[in-house]
């Protein structure tokens, strides 16, 4: 069973100035690195459709059913 999902706590003092002072600075990014974020998501983004595809054609082709996730 998942536990509990707790609150997000709340900053104060020295712990609250550190996190705004780390929000205000900008990271950048090379064009380089940004070109290999954006291949490896659509990389995923495709496997992760091509995986849909062939879910979808288990249902259609066992009744709605995917026998590789068995019943519920």
């Amino acid at each position: 069973m998942a536990r509990e999902i707790r609150e997000t706590p709340i900053l104060y003092g020295e712990d609250a100035r550190r996190f705004l002072a780390r929000m205000q600075v900008k990271r950048t990014e090379t064009p380089e690195a940004r070109a290999e974020r954006l291949l490896h998501y659509e990389f995923m983004k495709k496997a992760f459709e091509e995986g849909m595809r062939e879910k979808r054609a288990r249902e259609a082709a066992n009744g709605g059913v995917d026998p590789w996730f068995g019943h519920r």
